[in-house]
């Protein structure tokens, strides 16, 4: 498979990443970009957050609900656990005391074709800084080339927790991890993302992992799935 690193002409990450590296980029904004080079994509990205908690993080693009920021609404992006988790375990290496979190689906774009963001928070001093941009852009590359070798207890779809999902961060080291729907979009979701989630994974999805949904939630959830040959986990 053709995998390719890019970034983006307006992120400051991005801007930083290509002058150390000469990646490929797109004119868009990360959110809602086209790039028709590679069969994966990876894009190395800003991290925005109003904690401004310095970070490096990696999620799947995807709208859960109907207001998109970025791409299609209530569309999920094509996953691919075992590059993501190939890539967040590489980020696990770096030697930088910051947090190294796996976040919930979220925003664009909508492609045909699995995306990775790899991304550095939360402001423009560490945007900037080249030494981490370095430091990312390795560990991604990394994560591009070993991903085949990559060990994958189980291929596990995250419904429900915090958007900075602790739970799957930590599974990710045994396991590959798929998409992840936080506790912010499961009260409104319907069977078409639950659907979505399922089947929308190069690497099929054999584990559900439900973190910290009330009974009903997991009921209606559950009956979503029935027709699925899947394991379904309670924490």
């Amino acid at each position: 498979m053709n995998i390719k690193v890019i970034v983006s002409e307006k992120d400051p990450v991005g801007q930083t990443a290509k002058k150390l590296f000469g990646f490929d980029s797109v004119e868009e904004d990360v959110t809602d970009f086209t790039y028709d080079k590679a069969d994966a994509i990876v894009i190395l990205s800003r991290h925005e957050s109003s904690a401004g908690i310095p970070s490096l993080t990696v999620h799947f693009p995807g709208n859960p609900s109907d207001k998109a920021m970025g791409g299609k609404p209530k569309t999920l992006g094509v996953a691919f656990p075992r590059l993501l988790t190939s890539i967040y375990r590489e980020l696990l290496k770096i030697d930088v005391p910051i947090d190294k979190v796996i976040e919930a689906t979220h925003h664009g774009p909508t492609l045909d074709k699995p995306v990775v963001f790899a991304e550095i928070g939360s402001d423009v001093s560490y945007w900037t800084n080249q030494e981490l941009v370095r430091k990312l852009a390795e560990a991604v590359l990394r994560g591009v080339e070993n991903y085949e070798n990559v060990t994958c207890d189980k291929v596990v779809l995250g419904l429900g927790g915090p958007h900075y999902s602790k739970l799957f961060s930590n599974l990710a080291k045994s396991s590959c991890i798929s998409h992840i729907i936080s506790k912010h979009y499961l009260t409104e979701i319907d069977s078409n993302i639950i659907l979505q989630a399922i089947e929308k994974s190069i690497d099929k999805v054999d584990t559900i992992v439900f973190d910290s949904i009330n009974r009903d939630l997991r009921q209606k959830i559950l009956s979503y799935i029935g027709t699925y040959n899947i394991s379904v986990e309670f924490r």
